[in-house]
């Protein structure tokens, strides 16, 4: 029992393991003669700027953070914890760190550097405020991002200058150095430096607008971008007095063997609204690309594929990939959840797919009629589900109810595959 427990929480303790290793690793280079509450203050003045230099570092979209942590939606998760905890141990410093009895001059660098730490509080409260502000349109929230940077110089300010309680090339002074160092990088990276190899300009082609859904190619004018089906792209559409340039995710539905990125979005937010009604043929558009770990997976046998309304988009693309190979192809029961026919606009297209994959099995469903249940999920597979795997795009609300019925039937656990599009909210 607690073997099963321990794999079907394994990440979790993974987690919580290497937070607990951080603690460990910084309180034990500080130095032992200090009293608990120094100790305490100095404990959560180190947290606040590894938890501000590692948020920055989570924000530079590197591919090698995707791979560790398994998505960039996962990535951006972690990015926004460590900004919690940031601002959770710069007041904890704030509140117990002692006053120093040692007069100084108001104009020395020790009285700047100690009141630079209660603005860099202050700041930090407000800008992390104002980016869980979700209504802020987003290039006032790119700006208060940006920003971070100002109250990270600040705490380093602060750690160079106020009264420590160890010295600069000891071996907490050395770790911090490093520290401020990589979150300086980081946050100049993030901000104005960022990789441009995964940038692309483009024109649109064969704009399609149908029951709210907006679809349409893209012609690369420079360089020819490699993706694999199921990852997605930050769209930025330019020079169009209309539309935003604001980059957002969407998944690229389409498979890469002829190099034009197809896309299809649903006008659900103000901002597809306005891609659906002034997008046109011809629009210069730049892709940033590619991105995410949801993809197709050969080895996996039996596979349940869910795609509610436009979340079928990726698994499009997962079958022109496997229309375009020769190898043995795994057992897939694809459902696609949708309102009602009309709704269904991607039905004729999917349709055509399947018809040269003999081991996938179409089901379009129809909410009107009754909606897909884990318990039908498990007769259409003939009940056997102790070896399946859950791919699903859509609805949240959607993926859990069909998580957590296959896993009451059966499905193991840490077999549901998705990704999150939520970069700006979701914990």
């Amino acid at each position: 029992m607690k073997l099963k427990f321990a794999l079907d929480n394994r990440k979790n303790i993974l987690v919580a393991g290497a937070v607990l290793l951080s603690f460990i690793g910084i309180g034990s280079l500080l130095p032992e003669e200090l009293t608990l509450q120094r100790w305490i203050a100095a404990f959560f003045a180190a947290n606040a700027l590894v938890g501000m230099a590692l948020a920055f570092l989570l924000s530079t979209r590197m591919e090698i953070l995707e791979s560790i942590f398994g998505g960039l939606d996962r990535v951006y998760k972690a990015h926004r914890w460590a900004g919690i905890w940031s601002v959770f141990s710069i007041f904890m410093h704030w509140w117990l760190v002692p006053q120093s009895e040692v007069a100084r001059e108001e104009t020395s660098l020790i009285e700047i550097g100690s009141d630079t730490g209660e603005w860099a509080t202050w700041l930090l409260l407000v800008l992390v405020v104002v980016s869980f502000m979700r209504m802020l349109p987003y290039h006032l929230w790119k700006w208060s991002h940006r920003l971070m940077g100002l109250v990270f110089f600040i705490s380093v300010f602060h750690y160079l200058f106020a009264v420590r309680p160890f010295q600069l090339f000891s071996p907490a002074g050395i770790a911090m150095n490093l520290t401020a160092v990589i979150g300086v990088w980081a946050w100049y990276y993030y901000a104005f430096g960022k990789d441009t190899s995964k940038h692309y300009i483009g024109k649109v082609e064969n704009v399609r607008k149908q029951n709210g859904i907006v679809s349409f190619d893209t012609k690369p004018l420079q360089g020819k971008p490699k993706w694999e089906a199921g990852q997605f792209a930050f769209v930025s559409v330019l020079h169009n007095d209309n539309i935003k340039s604001e980059p957002h995710p969407y998944t690229i539905a389409s498979s890469d063997h002829d190099g034009k990125p197809s896309f299809s979005i649903a006008a659900l937010g103000d901002y597809t609204k306005t891609l659906y009604e002034h997008l046109e043929n011809g629009q210069m558009i730049r892709l940033d690309m590619p991105y995410g770990r949801f993809r197709l997976d050969m080895k996996a046998k039996e596979q349940i594929w869910i795609g509610s309304g436009i979340g079928i988009t990726p698994f499009i693309a997962w079958l022109q990939s496997l229309n375009s190979q020769s190898k043995q192809h795994p057992s897939v029961t694809l459902y696609y959840l949708v309102k009602n026919e009309e709704a269904a606009i991607f039905a004729k297209e999917l349709g055509e797919l399947v018809e040269g994959l003999p081991t996938v099995n179409l089901n379009i469903v129809y909410s009107e009629q009754g909606r897909l249940t884990p318990e039908k999920i498990a007769e259409d597979i003939n009940g056997d589900i102790g070896d399946v795997s859950l791919y699903f795009c859509g609805n949240p609300e959607v993926r859990k109810t069909m998580q957590e019925g296959l896993e009451q039937l059966g499905m193991p656990k840490n077999n549901t595959h998705y990704e999150l599009f939520d970069f700006r909210g979701a914990l």
